[in-house]
């Protein structure tokens, strides 16, 4: 759900985030209880909703810390999400330096815990004794704050500790790759050590919490993962042209021809769920099976193509000398299907073809297994 842009970045709040509000409400709550005798249900529901809404305001800066950075590197940040683990910013690529990626992972605990300093510092500089509530809310969410920033700290990618040893190895090896392997296999040691560490709770001691601790272990073993394979694919296609991904052999349905003509001839033939569109001798756009399913199958004779097809105007372009890492940070702009971006020849408009996820996948796999032809 979107709730605000921020210097053109969407913040989106994603129904999970309820949780966390929950969680936190939850633990100040009983942190009320023992500091107040015979506390109220209003007292606890105030408490409860003060912390939890002042931990996402604390990690929705942190993230707005990551990508304001970011983009005063020249970074393009599209999107803050939060959610149940806390929050991400959505950053099309990755630093071009190791100084700029330890300045954009490091200001984020940072501002976490000026955050929580700020909270105490209130309780500690306060002239008189504050209400319960207020001085519950200060203190918890203050606490949390800094805990928030330590953990973030620890050297283990992909969070902002392992983003910054990343750099680390980075600026020494000269290579980002195997920067990323290295630190990549330390967050997944950490990673498994904290499910163990759950996992030892629960059988022991029966503490509820060890299954959270266990989630969030799975969780960060699934993202550092996830990340180096990013960080992989992007040194692959950062050495491919994008004239050389598009699609082979090429196969374009006329721009006169019917709807149910083109079902039987191409759809059902060739298996594959868009093709290109030709007029003349430019492809024109893209005719997806999703375009076809809405126009019923007894106007299916009376439709042409080029009437239901999608124009090459609306997808995103790029030059056919572009690489392929380009290709693919604009691919993951494209919300619908089908998830195409446009090539074009060299300082012109004329439209080479199309690339689309499955020619992404294509081109990484041949360059692993052919790695001297990439």
């Amino acid at each position: 759900m979107k709730i605000s842009r921020i210097k053109g970045i969407e913040i989106k709040l994603h129904l999970s985030t309820l949780f966390i509000i929950g969680l936190v409400g939850f633990y100040a709550a009983v942190f009320y209880i023992s500091i107040v005798a015979t506390p109220s249900f209003i007292e606890l529901f105030l408490v409860g909703i003060t912390s939890g809404i002042i931990i996402i305001v604390s990690i929705l800066l942190h993230e707005l810390a990551h990508s304001l950075v970011a983009q005063k590197y020249g970074l393009i940040v599209t999107e803050i999400e939060l959610y149940i683990f806390g929050g991400v910013s959505k950053i099309e690529k990755e630093p071009e330096t190791p100084k700029s990626e330890i300045i954009i992972a490091a200001v984020g605990p940072l501002s976490s815990l000026v955050i929580g300093f700020v909270f105490l510092l209130i309780i500690f500089l306060s002239p008189s004794t504050l209400p319960a509530i207020i001085f519950v809310s200060l203190f918890y969410t203050g606490i949390s704050n800094i805990s928030l920033g330590l953990f973030n700290l620890i050297p283990a990618f992909p969070i902002d500790g392992g983003r910054i040893l990343r750099a680390f190895l980075w600026h020494r090896k000269r290579d980002i790759l195997s920067a990323t392997k290295t630190a990549s296999r330390i967050g997944s040691y950490f990673a498994y050590g904290l499910m163990a560490y759950g996992f030892i709770q629960i059988i022991l001691f029966g503490f509820i919490t060890g299954f959270w601790l266990v989630i969030i272990g799975s969780y960060l073993n699934r993202q550092t993962k996830q990340s180096y394979i990013q960080v992989k694919n992007e040194a692959i296609l950062s050495t491919i042209y994008a004239k050389k991904m598009i699609s082979v052999p090429k196969i374009e349905i006329p721009f006169e021809m019917l709807i149910d003509e083109a079902v039987r001839k191409y759809f059902m033939v060739y298996k594959k769920s868009y093709f290109s569109v030709i007029q003349g001798n430019k492809i024109v756009g893209v005719i997806h099976m999703n375009d076809i399913k809405k126009i019923p199958n007894e106007q299916r004779e009376e439709y042409i193509v080029g009437y239901a097809m999608k124009k090459a105007s609306g997808f995103p372009t790029i030059d056919e000398r572009e690489s392929g890492d380009e290709v693919m940070k604009k691919l993951a702009r494209v919300k619908e299907k089908p998830q195409l971006v446009v090539v074009r020849s060299n300082n012109s408009d004329y439209v080479l073809g199309f690339i689309g996820e499955d020619d992404l996948v294509s081109t990484i796999k041949f360059c692993q297994f052919n790695p001297e032809k990439c």
